[in-house]
């Protein structure tokens, strides 16, 4: 089954209320729409949060929805705007210091200007490499810092507990690490 025949077998299926079909949406977006809402979020929970909720307000409101084009220009879509919305809040919310303000707006004005719909996904993974690149050029422990931030959600207080490190080591490792990675990242964004 080609790409057009699954989008509309999935489109009226769920349409219906097919659970059939939306299972079969789910098991084969859910993995990648995470892994794209990650590389806005930075954070693995929030970008499973930002992926369920979409799902679930399309099944909740599947009867009213019409999708036009595909359905996966649709998902990575709705999962952008999602994730530049999670951002857009955190910085309303002033949970963030200067230095993750400043990479939460280069984030968003990249992916504002780059109007990502998952269609690159290949681009997506050629950025994956670069970033694991840089990601191990980073002296290991400003790493592993950089790690237990982004991947698993530590504040910076739970890291230096952590470590038995000084919350002052956290935040000059973690600028460290955004500023190499921002510097050596910067030419493959443009």
């Amino acid at each position: 089954m080609n790409n057009q025949e699954f989008d509309n077998v999935i489109k009226s299926g769920i349409k219906r209320g097919d659970k059939k079909c939306f299972r079969l949406l789910y098991q084969r977006y859910y993995s990648g729409l995470c892994q794209f809402a990650f590389q806005y979020t930075g954070r693995i929970d929030v970008a499973e949060e930002i992926v369920q909720d979409i799902f679930m307000k399309l099944w909740e409101g599947h009867e009213k929805y019409n999708i036009e084009g595909s359905i996966q220009s649709y998902l990575y879509g709705s999962v952008r705007n999602g994730s530049l919305n999670y951002l857009n809040r955190l910085i309303l919310e002033r949970k963030c210091n200067n230095e993750t303000a400043a990479h939460i707006h280069r984030t968003i004005a990249y992916f504002q200007i780059s109007q990502e719909d998952g269609s690159s996904i290949l681009i997506d993974k050629e950025f994956e490499k670069s970033f694991k690149k840089a990601l191990e050029s980073l002296p290991k422990k400003c790493r592993e810092i950089f790690l237990l931030n982004r991947k698993e959600g530590l504040s910076h207080s739970e890291i230096a507990d952590k470590l038995g490190l000084s919350r002052n080591t956290i935040q000059r490792q973690m600028s460290i690490a955004i500023e190499k990675l921002y510097k050596m990242l910067l030419p493959k964004i443009k």
